[in-house]
This record gives structure tokens, sequence and C-alpha cells, in this order.
């Protein structure tokens, strides 16, 4: 797929298929999906795969031990170090240098997540020992990130800085790059056809449920992070979907259902969907197999799965998102 390799492929357990030509490696990924609905007797239409291009991805976790810093050996707690990733935006690349070089005063093992937001960067450090920072430790991490064009930094759940208020919680879940985020609300928006009411299950921040809203659909999201829900303001409202999920009761009349889930799918709600008389639903998952499993639920229960597209924004991995809609 690559001619120019990556210096870390190979050791680096991130990018595992970046040798691969092209049509081979997309192939792959598109059997990966067949393969995981053929499992529950499905045979899927799979549309041509939608890549979002590499310096895209938006968030990363690096690993430290002293004055190591970089991506774990695959299935190894061994440090790769790195001086630049080929997948992360530019200035996630730009941070890593003197972010190794602040990591070697701490003298700790932990991790580091990082997101590249408008707004700068949110970075948590999470240091093994969970210590919290004495007085002068504060002062070396807020000079970090006045230095360094931190927007806001946490230290094992301690906030030290925010130069710029951020619109979202710390540790928030946000889709691995701003193109391939793009693309799924553009394809959401392009299939909600005449809908005027919507729900957004397992909702997070909204990035499904802000454009829904924006398109003049009255909307709702629901989620179990109290964090997430509360930057939605009244659009948003608390709810654990795995253990509580909407009934048939709250579902009936609503015109579309946009639905997320977490890799592990959405089963109690989908068992409460496919009673419903919903008449169209867009799930989008990050977990082929999860996604079969419940799509086979719906289509058991007369729903109609249209043609999947795949938006491959985990380049050079064996993960790939799916974007599916089903109607009754």
């Amino acid at each position: 797929m690559c001619t120019d390799l990556c210096p870390y492929f190979g050791k680096c357990g991130g990018c595992l298929y970046q040798d691969m030509p092209t049509n081979d490696y997309l192939a792959m990924k598109k059997r990966h999906v067949i393969r995981c609905f053929s499992d529950y007797n499905l045979s899927p239409n799979i549309q041509d795969i939608i890549s979002i291009p590499i310096h895209s991805r938006r968030r990363a976790s690096f690993a430290f031990h002293k004055d190591h810093l970089g991506f774990n050996e695959k299935k190894s707690h061994t440090i790769i170090d790195i001086k630049e990733c080929r997948l992360l935006t530019e200035n996630l690349c730009n941070i890593l240098f003197p972010l190794r070089d602040f990591i070697k005063t701490l003298n700790e093992t932990g991790d580091v997540f990082v997101l590249d937001t408008p707004y700068g960067i949110d970075m948590h450090i999470k240091t093994k020992n969970k210590n919290r920072p004495n007085l002068a430790l504060l002062e070396k991490l807020a000079f970090f990130a006045n230095q360094n064009n931190i927007a806001r930094l946490l230290y094992n759940n301690d906030p030290i800085a925010e130069q710029t208020r951020l619109p979202f919680p710390p540790d928030v879940f946000l889709q691995p790059s701003l193109g391939g985020e793009t693309t799924l609300v553009n394809l959401m928006i392009s299939h909600i056809g005449e809908a005027k009411t919507a729900l957004d299950l397992f909702c997070g921040t909204g990035t499904f449920t802000n454009p829904l809203i924006n398109a003049g659909l009255i909307v709702k999201g629901y989620d179990s992070s109290v964090d997430s829900v509360k930057t939605l303001g009244t659009y948003g409202q608390v709810r654990d979907l795995f253990r509580n999920p909407l009934l048939p009761s709250e579902l009936n009349n609503i015109d579309v259902i946009i639905i997320d889930p977490p890799r592990a799918g959405a089963k109690a709600q989908i068992e409460q969907l496919a009673q419903s008389d919903v008449r169209k639903i867009i799930m989008i998952s990050c977990n082929p197999s999860s996604a079969a499993r419940d799509i086979k639920v719906l289509i058991d229960n007369g729903w109609t799965l249209d043609p999947i597209t795949l938006v491959d924004q985990f380049t050079y991995s064996g993960h790939i998102e799916l974007f599916c809609v089903l109607s009754k």
C-alpha cells in the first residue's frame, strides 16, 4: 500500500498492513465484513470503501516509561520510541519531541492521551502510580502547557491548565478523524429523507445529534455519560441503553433512529427496536461482528438492509467503520 514504509513498521503494533498493495488491502477489509455477516447467514451488498487520507487521525494514546515515549510493540508492553507517525495529524506529530523531553523529567510509567482539536491539543497524562502532583510538578505542567499550545492538560484526572474553554469533557470519545466524522455525518444526512423526528442513541457529545438539529429535525440524544450528554443541553438525556434500553412505546412514531454503539454492539436496545414501529434505522458501527449480530435481529423482524458503505478511518489496521441503513 505504501512503497515508502514507515521506519517503525513491523515493530510498532499499530499498523499491520502498510506493506499491502492498496487493492489487496481494501479487498481484505471487505472480505472481513462479508465473513462476519456470513456467520449470521447474511449476504449484504457491500459498496466500495471510502478511504480517509493518512495524517488525519486526531486522537492517540502514547505509552511512556522514563525516557521512552511511543506505541507498544505488537502483543507486548515494550515501547517503540517514535519520532513521527504517518497516521497522526501534523499537530500531534509536532508535540512528540517536546512531550518526550517533558516525560523524561517525570521518571514515571504511564500513558498520554492526546486529541487534536480546533482549539489546541487536549492532553491527559496518566501515571501508573496515580500520584497527585506536588507544587513543583504543577509548575512544570503549567509551563509545558503554556509553551506547547496545550488547550487543556490533566494529570491523573487533576485539571492542571485550560487555556481555552473546550466544549466537551476530558477523555471524550470522538471519531478518530475529522474526515471520517464528516463522511459519516454527510452519509447520515443524505439518508434521513423527509424525516421530521429522530433519536440519536449512544449519542456522546452529539456527533450526529447536532447535525440533525441543524437540519431542522426534532431530536433527542441518549447516552450513559453524564458529562457528554451535558454538552447537548435540553437535546440530551442520560440513560444506560445496555441496562435500560428505550422501549417500543418510547420509540414508536419516531421517523428515524440513529444508533452508534460501542464495539460490543447494542443487543438489548436492538431487541426493543425490533418490536417497535420505527420505519428507518441508521446504524454506524466500528465492529462488523456485533453489527451483523444486531442487524440479523432486525432483518428477522421485517427490516430490509440497504447496501452497506464502509469507511476506512482506521488505516493500515484490521478495523473498519460500517454505515448501514435499514428500513421497514
